[in-house]
């Protein structure tokens, strides 16, 4: 009877071991596609920034904003029914709570850079629907607890797009070049002012170390 549970706690001791291995790999893997998908990410917003009209780029963003929400709604449901906790658990090796991850991870670092870079049509975006704002809030905060599968960049620009939207407390010296009413951006009216303004947040957290775009 001795030996069997012997064979049975060291079968149960194996396969624990096996299955952490496992989750640990795969865990290396995703956050080699994770930075790879940020990359393509970055690229497309790009592009994005190159469509001068406003009316355009809104409509863009509110369609993207209907599409990552839902995703990250559905995913969150997934995820709260599953065992997995984040920022306790292994990496998830269900590809249905793995996608769901996945999902809330990749969307709400897209949709924090488009906060960065369009902060005013962003904002204005999220006031059509309060439950957008409330689920971002939640989205970035389940990021956070899951950081450690997160590149740096993507750790700053949800920190950022949290400053932005006045969820935490801004920085003293933070500062949103992309944001219209910034004098910054508007050089031509007073070139000398605008240049002193330029050099008075030089030291600030500007967005370009973030990701040049």
């Amino acid at each position: 009877m001795k030996i069997k549970t012997i064979i049975l706690v060291l079968f149960i001791v194996n396969f624990s071991f096996a299955q952490s291995n496992e989750a640990e790999m795969a865990e290396q893997i995703y956050k080699k596609l994770f930075k790879r998908q940020r990359a393509e990410q970055l690229e497309a917003i790009k592009s994005f920034r190159k469509i001068s009209s406003y009316e355009k780029q809104y409509s863009m963003i509110m369609l993207m904003a209907e599409k990552v929400f839902t995703v990250i709604q559905d995913s969150r449901a997934t995820i709260e029914a599953s065992p997995y906790i984040p920022g306790v658990s292994d990496f998830p090796l269900d590809d249905r709570i793995k996608d769901a991850l996945s999902n809330i991870l990749e969307n709400t670092a897209l949709f924090s850079d488009i906060i960065l870079r369009f902060p005013d049509i962003s904002v204005s975006v999220l006031r059509t629907n309060n439950n957008w704002d409330v689920l971002l809030q939640w989205s970035i905060a389940f990021c956070n607890q899951v950081r450690y599968l997160l590149d740096n960049s993507t750790i700053k620009a949800l920190s950022l797009a949290s400053q932005e939207l006045n969820h935490i407390e801004r920085n003293a010296n933070y500062f949103n070049p992309y944001r219209k009413q910034g004098p910054q951006l508007d050089p031509e009216v007073n070139p000398s002012k605008a240049k002193k303004k330029k050099k008075e947040i030089k030291k600030g957290p500007r967005l370009s170390s973030h990701s040049e775009l």
